[in-house]
């Protein structure tokens, strides 16, 4: 190992320590913290484990950073979905994909890599199957920025999930090139790869590391708080709210399929604006909950109701804006705690 890529390793490492102490210090009090800072510390365990010669000067350590960097593309697509999901609950299935990750990829980085050309098939099949689980991580996470975009309604949040699409993508260009040439060449990354990608480390480590320590109100890990520093609504902005509310009472929610492009069109204004508007005036975050919200009110009401009282529930789904009865079953229990026909057993007792 020559001496630049030490010391390119040891700048990148220094770094995303630093990152990794400076997510866990956010204010932000969701899973998002530590998460990041597990996917922040998982690449740090690449960058040590990845050298050569690892295993001789690390000795025994090799195996728990092993675990921990072979994590990286769980932690990472956990570290996308806390990011870009509101309200996100870990599961027991969200622990148990770490613990497989772990231990399939300590077998196929410390048993099977050192002995390859003498793995049989079914090792050489599973080492391969190792390698598309993590491309299936990184696809999830991308697929959690995706999600939602149209919906979401902080600023902030939307640019960040497109630069998210934008990075992980360009990434991933790069890693399935290099992972063919290796392929079809037969042999290692080359060191002017391994070099460029510990420079690329280090870089955006150092500059999400700048983007959280410089002083201002909020970062991009804090939505809340730049929402919370917000200016007030101007004029013509509390006019559009006014209007918007008024054509909440005309129950436009109960448009199936309703997205906040046509909402505007019809109040006449731009999508941006509009969801500047229902972010700062209303405090929602996703269109989706701005519209649920509204649906399910009446959907208690009715439920409420006496003469309603023989109404099916899907008929009442179908009134409020629902295509079937399953998503409504679904937002109605996440809102209100238990089913509607529940509700509606609750109301008569």
């Amino acid at each position: 190992m020559s001496h630049f890529e030490t010391i390119l390793r040891t700048a990148a490492v220094l770094v995303l320590l630093a990152l990794a102490g400076q997510l866990l210090a956010s204010r932000r009090r969701d899973h998002a913290p530590w998460l990041g800072a597990a996917f922040v510390l998982a690449v740090a365990a690449f960058v040590v484990t990845s050298g050569r010669n690892a295993e001789a000067w690390l000795g025994a350590w090799i195996q728990p950073l092993t675990a921990i960097c072979v994590a990286k593309s769980v932690f990472f697509w956990l570290f996308a979905k806390s990011l870009f999901t509101d309200g996100l609950r870990l599961r027991p299935v969200h622990a148990a994909a770490i613990v497989a990750t772990m231990a399939f990829g300590s077998w196929q980085q410390l048993v099977h890599a050192p002995r390859a050309d003498a793995a049989s098939f079914g090792e050489r099949l599973a080492a391969a199957g190792f390698e598309l689980m993590v491309l299936a991580f990184v696809l999830l996470a991308l697929g959690e920025a995706l999600r939602g975009l149209a919906a979401d309604l902080v600023e902030q949040r939307r640019r960040l999930r497109i630069l998210f699409v934008f990075a992980v993508s360009a990434f991933l260009v790069a890693t399935v090139i290099a992972q063919t040439y290796n392929l079809l060449m037969e042999t290692r990354t080359p060191p002017p790869i391994v070099l460029a990608n510990l420079a690329l480390i280090a870089t955006a480590s150092a500059v999400a590391l700048a983007s959280l320590v410089q002083p201002r109100a909020a970062s991009w890990l804090d939505p809340d708080a730049a929402d919370a520093s917000a200016a007030a609504l101007a004029p013509a902005e509390e006019r559009l709210l006014a209007a918007l509310n008024a054509s909440m009472e005309q129950h436009v929610y109960r448009e199936e399929g309703l997205t906040i492009a046509e909402l505007a069109k019809r109040l006449g204004t731009r999508e941006q604006v509009l969801r500047r508007v229902i972010n700062r005036g209303l405090r929602y975050r996703n269109f989706n909950d701005f519209l649920h919200a509204h649906r399910i009110r009446e959907a208690c009401e009715r439920l409420r109701r006496p003469e309603d009282a023989r109404l099916p529930v899907l008929s009442i789904a179908l009134d409020v804006g629902y295509g079937s009865i399953g998503p409504f079953n679904r937002a109605f229990k996440s809102r209100i705690g238990m089913t509607p026909t529940r509700f509606r057993q609750q109301a008569r007792e």
